[in-house]
């Protein structure tokens, strides 16, 4: 089953406008499928939430987390931002949510609450997730990788007629209870429980307590004359080792797209920027010194510690190759492509390509140009001789640190960098129709 990534949504997101939060997480992904569902890939930022700009918008999509998760996005919005989430959103407004970012509008742990007193303001949600706990990130995770879910008969699952595969990264599962819906069937080989990621099981899993509940990975309520759309999983994110390969699961994202409600018709983007010669010759001279990095990096697989976690169903040296392998295509693709881009001319959404971050982001937004140097800077950090490498006694030890967890253990790492510089980049070019493939398909099947 291969879902039609360019044709699904153009007519209905042309009428709306909608923002990605900036402040913290991993955006790249919705902001892509943004683009090539014909719609303006716009993002806010959390000091814009407090000024009042959400009025603006028809719906905002909070993505899964930064190195701080929940905690990272909800710093900078503080009680004034969850405040203005919550108003919003009952005069009209419809949030949407991934993983870290479904966690927000719900009632969590109190040890959660005790944690981050400013989230009750927008814990607006009659649901307490499944694997909510008192731990330091208040849930407990149930692993990384793809799961099976069960669609049901209603708007949420339209195109969705058998079991499907959607990622789960460590996010909420929802009981079986009016709102939520998508029973999780078990797991695949391409997912890792986090107790095997930690190095041991010892009794019943986090996914499996939660499959004996009737596990939900979406949950929608209406608040006030808006709605809030929240996903554990990951709809956005694809199959591979760096999430490209978008899967049929997309579709929920798309779903959710369509029950938002259009306000005023948005302006057609406009061609207003210049894409200049120096900026091409900066991402090209950064693709070229973060391919001569991963060659060296691939060098140092022996230098990982037996300890090294595993995750979305690959032992951490299968994981290390896979990631680094994909990067390195990615790399290749963007040279072409920055190459052949000719100068000079005007285009659109030029931050896609060129923004820097702003002060105090959890990863967060930032233009392509940003994301491969990040990328290097991290490569650099790992492939210098001196750089330790630790064993692990947990499955995010040293996660700003660690050689495995620098290069290659996650979407946060610096070839999910390059990743997420490649889908900003498939963002522009379809903004401005102009011709880039990726060496990975858009959408894959089983």
């Amino acid at each position: 089953m291969i879902l039609n990534i360019r044709t699904t949504l153009e007519p209905h997101l042309l009428r709306l406008r909608v923002a990605v939060y900036g402040s913290g997480g991993a955006p790249s992904h919705h902001l892509a499928l943004l683009a090539l569902w014909g719609g303006t890939p716009e993002v806010i930022y959390a000091g814009e939430i407090v000024s009042g700009k959400l009025s603006e918008y028809d719906a905002v999509i909070f993505p899964g987390g930064g190195l701080a998760a929940m905690a990272g996005q909800l710093e900078p919005l503080g009680a004034k931002g969850m405040t203005a989430l919550r108003c919003w959103v009952e005069a009209g407004g419809s949030y949407l949510g991934s993983c870290a970012g479904s966690c927000h509008p719900l009632r969590m742990s109190d040890a959660y609450n005790d944690a981050y007193p400013d989230a009750a303001a927008f814990q607006v949600c009659d649901v307490t997730p499944l694997n909510a706990a008192a731990g330091v990130w208040g849930l407990d995770s149930p692993g990384t990788g793809r799961i099976r879910v069960m669609p049901e008969p209603q708007p949420l699952f339209e195109g969705l007629a058998e079991p499907f595969e959607i990622v789960h990264y460590n996010g909420p599962l929802f009981p079986a209870i009016p709102g939520a819906a998508g029973r999780v069937l078990g797991s695949t080989d391409h997912f890792t429980p986090f107790e095997v990621s930690q190095g041991a099981v010892t009794g019943p899993t986090v996914l499996e307590r939660a499959l004996a509940q009737g596990a939900r990975v979406a949950y929608h309520q209406r608040v006030g004359a808006g709605q809030v759309t929240v996903f554990g999983s990951h709809p956005e994110f694809g199959g591979g080792p760096l999430q490209l390969g978008w899967l049929p699961a997309v579709r929920l994202l798309s779903n959710a797209l369509h029950l938002v409600r259009p306000g005023a018709v948005p302006a057609p983007p406009s061609a207003t920027d210049v894409l200049s010669e120096g900026l091409l010759l900066e991402m090209r001279q950064s693709a070229a010194a973060l391919e001569s990095g991963l060659v060296r990096a691939a060098s140092l697989k022996a230098r990982l510690p037996a300890s090294t976690p595993a995750f979305l169903g690959l032992l951490g040296p299968d994981l290390w190759d896979a990631a680094l392998g994909e990067a390195q295509g990615l790399l290749a693709s963007l040279k072409h492509w920055l190459e052949a881009c000719p100068a000079g001319g005007t285009v659109c959404g030029l931050h896609l390509l060129d923004c820097a971050p702003k002060s105090g982001q959890d990863v967060g937004f930032m233009g392509a140009r940003q994301l491969l140097g990040r990328a290097h800077e991290m490569v650099l950090k790992a492939t210098d001789p001196s750089a330790e490498w630790p064993t692990f006694t947990g499955a995010y030890d040293q996660l700003a640190t660690h050689p495995y967890h620098l290069l290659a253990s996650s979407y946060l790492s610096a070839c999910g960098m390059i990743a997420a510089a490649a889908l900003q980049v498939t963002a522009f070019t379809s903004l401005n129709d102009l011709p880039f493939s990726l060496p990975i398909p858009l959408t894959s099947g089983d």
